[in-house]
This record gives structure tokens, C-alpha cells and sequence, in this order.
């Protein structure tokens, strides 16, 4: 017996629809026959398929495990990415059309951003020479070691990819509830959590946008976030990053990928 069987015999003894089972799972109806029809080329990639046969297999109270054994052997594996690197022909190509007057400019932005560093480090070595020849003790009078401050400790952000400390991200009362919205800006594929609960899990059409609160946190489980633009609390964020960016959460301290 197949997957898609299986769980098209399961839903029909429950006497359910696949708009009921969307009702309750989240699920697009759409996605639910492609994974009845064992259609799963068409869905947007074997991880996803893995989690919508999963979440169709824990309400149809069947063996969950073992349809997903059977789905790894038969699925296709997530593509490789490929770095695309230009033939040295083709970049030879792109600056051929630079003419003489074109390259004359450059040359002299160049010679001047040259000649200011020049300048800058030979006006700081100058005062450096200075400051050695004035006494040791008018020196430790201006500048006594007890008013020497510590430089602050740099707070790494590598994991944000927009926060309040970064200035690029609201500031949102602790009173106030996170209000998302996200609007397709070409077909997506999402999951909505909010607080733990899951509001959210289907494909986003072009032009369609959907809203969604939290008290604390919002997940987001995404296949391509350049596909979507991001409003929070009525103020744009835009768009996460271009490529794959798979989990992110939202708080108030700002937006980062997690695991």
C-alpha cells in the first residue's frame, strides 16, 4: 500500500474532508492531495513534505514513522547550492566597454583618496611626535589613570538580522502585543507560530498578505524569505534576506535566525 493510500483510507474511514483536515492541521487542501495522490515532487521541497506528511499522519492517528521511512526512501533529496562564479572571459567583456575618459576619471578619484591617506597619516604622526615631547608629569596631570574609561564591550549581533540595538527595528512596549503581517510578494510556502501555536501553515499566494499576534514571540519557518515583506506593529522591516533562510524568530528585541 502506498503513502498516499494509506492516508487517503484513513481519512475516508473518519468520514473528513480535506477542507475539515485544513480546518484543523493548518494544512493546505491543495497540499493534502498532493500528499494523498503521492504526488510529493510538487511540494516545495522534501523537508517540508516530511513535516505536512507527519502533521496529516498524527491527526489521522496512524503510523507516522513508518509512512516517513517510506517517504525518505522514494523522495528526493534537497538540491545541492551551487556557486556560480563569471568566466574571466566574461568579465573581460563587462569592463571592455570602459573608455579612456571613463578610466582617466577613476584613476584621478584614486590618486586623491591616495594623497588624503597620505596626508591623514603623516598629521597623525606628526602629533604623535608631539605629544612624546611634552613632560612626563603635565601628561599625567591631564590625563590621570583613575579617568582613563574602559571602552564598552561590542554586543555581537551575527545571529540578527534586524534589532533594536542596530536601530533598524521598533521599539515595542511590553504592554503591547507583537502584530505581524506578512504580504506574498511571489508564492511562499510559511508557518506561522505564535506563542507555540501554530495559526499558520501553507502556501502564501502572489499578492496575498495575512496577519497574525503574539504576547511574546512569533516563529517563522519559511522556504524563501526574498519572497515575502515583513510589517511589524505597523512599521516595515522588509524582506529577512534573500536565498534560504528556513527558521526565524521575532521579538521585541528584533528579528534573528534560529535553529
Amino acid at each position: 500500500m502506498s503513502i498516499g493510500h494509506a492516508l487517503k483510507q484513513a481519512r475516508t474511514k473518519k468520514s473528513i474532508s480535506l477542507d475539515e483536515v485544513h480546518a484543523k492541521i493548518k494544512v493546505h487542501p491543495r497540499i493534502l492531495q498532493l500528499l494523498e495522490e503521492d504526488k510529493f515532487d510538487k511540494l516545495p521541497s522534501p523537508i517540508f513534505a516530511k513535516s505536512f506528511l507527519k502533521s496529516y499522519a498524527d491527526f489521522l492517528e496512524i503510523d507516522a514513522e513508518s509512512l516517513l521511512k517510506g517517504f525518505e526512501k522514494t523522495a528526493q533529496k534537497e538540491p545541492e547550492q551551487k556557486l556560480f562564479i563569471r568566466p574571466a572571459e566574461e568579465a573581460q567583456k563587462h569592463f571592455a566597454g570602459f573608455d579612456t575618459q571613463t578610466l582617466a576619471m577613476i584613476l584621478m578619484v584614486v590618486a586623491v583618496l591616495v594623497v588624503g591617506w597620505i596626508g591623514m597619516h603623516l598629521a597623525k604622526s606628526a602629533k604623535s611626535q608631539i605629544n612624546k615631547m611634552k613632560p612626563t608629569s603635565v601628561v599625567a596631570a591631564k590625563l590621570p589613570s583613575a579617568a582613563v574609561a574602559k571602552p564598552a564591550p561590542v554586543k555581537k549581533s551575527s545571529d540578527w538580522l534586524r534589532s533594536v540595538d542596530q536601530g533598524n527595528f521598533p521599539e515595542i512596549a511590553k504592554s503591547a502585543p507583537l502584530e505581524l503581517q506578512v504580504k506574498a510578494l511571489d508564492n511562499v510556502w510559511l508557518r506561522i507560530t505564535c506563542d507555540g501555536k501554530v495559526l499558520f501553515q501553507s502556501i502564501l499566494k502572489r499578492g496575498a498578505s495575512e496577519r497574525w499576534k503574539a504576547s511574546e514571540k512569533i516563529d517563522i519557518w519559511t522556504g524563501n524569505s526574498s519572497n515575502m515583506f515583513l510589517t511589524l506593529n505597523n512599521y516595515g522591516i522588509g524582506s529577512p534576506g534573500k536565498g534560504v533562510v528556513k527558521k526565524m524568530l521575532i521579538t521585541r528585541d528584533g528579528v534573528k535566525l534560529s535553529k
